[in-house]
């Protein structure tokens, strides 16, 4: 399937990779042993780095906070960079018609409870690509990408982690793309795993 646009700065795609490519990628995250615990508290975050004026998105005196894992064995893993670059780097250059030069690839797992608040990437990349593995996903397990849009930030989209989908959040020409995921729900009976991009 092709990428479709969901708003001017969001794009989803079915199928990301192969079905069997993400079958063995998925079945490295489940063996992986080696994940870092990322526990962020940024008390002056929504004051000096991710300033708005909307009455929906953060005030200045919150802080940023998130919760989860990630791991650089993975992230280095020979296989899953062949078959980013084989499988997803080619679709965006064909989509935004750009050469892509630099990739920071982020292996993630998301536990019971795990979350990250509003936050933007534009600092990271152009492009955020988030690639989901997780074959059974049901919406109430919580581990939603939010993307509020609207010129108050007043609605969002909202996605759900299912198998081999892939989001793409786009901040060019000066415009950043906030979101957030939520919480996930002690029931869900899986963790929530996927590979975020940040491409320049």
């Amino acid at each position: 399937m092709k990428l479709k646009s969901l708003s001017k700065n969001l794009f989803h795609q079915e199928n990301a990779f192969p079905d069997t490519v993400a079958l063995r990628i998925l079945e490295k995250f489940k063996k992986n042993k080696k994940w870092q615990l990322i526990n962020q508290i940024k008390k002056k975050h929504y004051s000096h780095v991710f300033k708005n004026s909307s009455d929906f998105l953060p005030d200045a005196n919150e802080k940023y906070l998130a919760h989860f894992y990630r791991s650089d064995s993975l992230s280095l893993d020979q296989y899953i960079n062949n078959s980013i670059k084989r499988y997803i780097i080619s679709k965006i250059e064909k989509k935004f018609k750009i050469a892509v030069k630099n990739v920071d690839i982020r292996c993630h797992k998301f536990l019971a409870d795990d979350f990250a608040r509003t936050h933007f990437d534009n600092y990271a990349g152009d492009y955020a690509v988030t690639i989901n593995l997780n074959e059974n996903w049901k919406w109430d397990w919580g581990g939603l990408l939010c993307i509020p849009y609207g010129k108050k930030f007043d609605k969002t989209f909202a996605l759900a982690p299912f198998w081999n989908t892939m989001n793409i959040l786009t901040s060019t020409n000066g415009k950043e793309s906030p979101h957030f995921v939520t919480k996930i729900n002690s029931f869900a009976k899986s963790p929530r795993y996927s590979i975020t991009l940040f491409i320049k």
